[in-house]
């Protein structure tokens, strides 16, 4: 055999045979086990799977999860998750560090489960989460305590939830909230200021709920958000045709007319 030959059949040969360094194995297996996005529907988990540290985006919709202990997600080896959907489980208790040490988090949909309140600095660490959608709970606000403290959250939802007061301190905490929706609620009652601190608030949804009025001292210096969905409210059900989705100078017409009922 040619020597340079018999060089190169010996060097494909160690190649194949040898790894550069010690592979770890469990990260091998995860890598091959787990995509990015990791859905599992309709299983009937009873709590969070083990996951691993390359996973993005998690679906365990339509479970039988009832509980999130502290760390649960960072313990399970998931490190880099950006969006987690547990909609339609049986949640009812939510610690307030499950979310802990999830830094890249942006989305969080815990939707149709049986969640009543949430500890306002259950999400204070996650600063870059943009949305959390709440609706289809069975929650309320307390007089003394915000809903929640986040610097960073920009979509707010609580459709369908069992809210029938807002209060002063309830969206305190959410400096730059752009859309609330709080559709499907009994809201009887919404105090002086409850959307003083909303500055950057673009879309609030009050449909079918109990308002009857909005009044200027809901709000701050006349910064209003430029849509306002009434739609069948008392207070829209005032006008001939009813009103429905209130827009830009419409709102501020609509509040201002409010000393004339």
């Amino acid at each position: 055999m040619d020597f340079r030959a018999f060089y190169l059949v010996f060097f494909l040969w160690s190649t194949a045979t040898s790894a550069p360094y010690p592979l770890d194995a469990s990260d091998s297996e995860t890598s091959t086990q787990l995509p990015v996005h990791l859905v599992q529907m309709g299983l009937g988990l009873e709590k969070i799977p083990q996951g691993a540290q390359h996973v993005k985006y998690i679906n365990f919709a339509y479970n039988r999860i009832s509980l999130l202990p502290p760390y649960v997600f960072h313990h399970n080896n998931y490190r880099g998750l950006h969006k987690i959907e547990l909609y339609q489980n049986k949640i009812s208790n939510v610690s307030q560090r499950a979310f802990r040490e999830l830094r890249q988090l942006k989305i969080v949909d815990l939707s149709g489960n049986n969640i009543t309140s949430i500890e306002p600095s259950t999400f204070k660490s996650n600063t870059k989460l943009e949305k959390l959608d709440l609706s289809n709970n069975k929650m309320n606000f307390f007089p003394y305590k915000p809903i929640l403290n986040s610097q960073s959250l920009e979509i707010l939802i609580l459709a369908d939830n069992r809210i029938e007061q807002i209060f002063e301190v309830t969206f305190s905490k959410l400096p730059k909230l752009r859309n609330l929706m709080m559709d499907n609620n009994i809201i009887y009652l919404i105090e002086p200021n409850s959307f003083a601190t909303l500055k950057s608030l673009v879309c609030l949804s009050l449909a079918n709920t109990g308002v009857f009025r909005l009044r200027e001292d809901m709000f701050k210096n006349q910064t209003y958000p430029r849509i306002i969905d009434l739609t069948d409210t008392p207070l829209a059900n005032k006008f001939d045709p009813p009103l429905r989705k209130v827009k830009n100078n419409a709102v501020v017409n609509l509040i201002n007319i409010d000393r004339y009922f």
